[in-house]
């Protein structure tokens, strides 16, 4: 396996490099329930709140706190796959994924971003022992956390037109997923939910749904509307 590489420091400037993508795979973990989705990435900008820490992304909705992370590192899973980019929060350890297309496209920005942001190759075993590269299905890990931040996940299963809403929020970052669910299946008490092609999945602890089934009346998820719109499309 190929060492990973810690992007340096400079958050806000590597961020808006995701917009020169093809969509990527958006990965959020948390505590019995992830998700993984298929977007386009556009500008991360500071939130409009007063004394607000958060920056964001409109084209994916995803949010993310800055001084909350630790740092991103460019991670590669084996010698055939693509590098993807693990983000490691205070606190919480790799929450987020984000895995580029295997295009030449991809290959070339890729380069590219190790080249203008590369700091320093870290041990594999290091990060995978702190969960880089762990699946949806994949929480042990975050049972050895010490989770300095409260993780909200809230759920709900109808939305409108039958679609399928998720948040996943907490002080390192915020991110959804609402897809139309094409297939189910289950494995005692997980529960994995798929759209049509089988890009956008949530998988999810049937305790978590118990505890944090709600509308999402405080979040705003026009863009998470405006991508699925869009791909229903294609």
């Amino acid at each position: 396996m190929i060492q990973p590489l810690r992007l340096r420091n400079c958050h806000e400037a590597l961020l808006n490099q995701f917009l020169h993508f093809d969509p990527m795979h958006l990965v959020v973990r948390s505590k019995g329930l992830s998700f993984v989705r298929e977007t386009n990435f556009g500008v991360f900008a500071r939130e409009q709140e007063p004394r607000a820490q958060f920056v964001r992304d409109p084209e994916s909705g995803l949010s993310l706190s800055p001084v909350c992370l630790n740092a991103v590192y460019l991670f590669f899973p084996g010698p055939k796959r693509m590098p993807v980019f693990e983000f490691d929060f205070q606190g919480y350890g790799f929450g987020i994924a984000i895995q580029p297309r295997d295009t030449p496209r991809s290959r070339e920005l890729l380069k590219r971003i190790a080249s203008s942001f590369g700091d320093k190759v870290i041990s594999s075993s290091e990060l995978v022992e702190r969960g880089a590269g762990a699946w949806l299905d994949e929480w042990g890990w975050l049972e050895r956390q010490e989770m300095g931040s409260t993780t909200e996940a809230r759920i709900s299963e109808v939305v409108t037109d039958g679609r399928l809403s998720v948040q996943v929020s907490n002080s390192a970052f915020r991110a959804g997923i609402l897809l139309t669910p094409t297939f189910e299946d289950r494995d005692r008490t997980v529960r994995r939910i798929a759209a049509q092609g089988g890009c956008d999945a949530v998988v999810v602890e049937g305790s978590v749904l118990a505890g944090a089934r709600g509308e999402c009346d405080d979040w705003n998820d026009d863009s998470l509307r405006a991508d699925s719109a869009c791909r229903a499309r294609t």
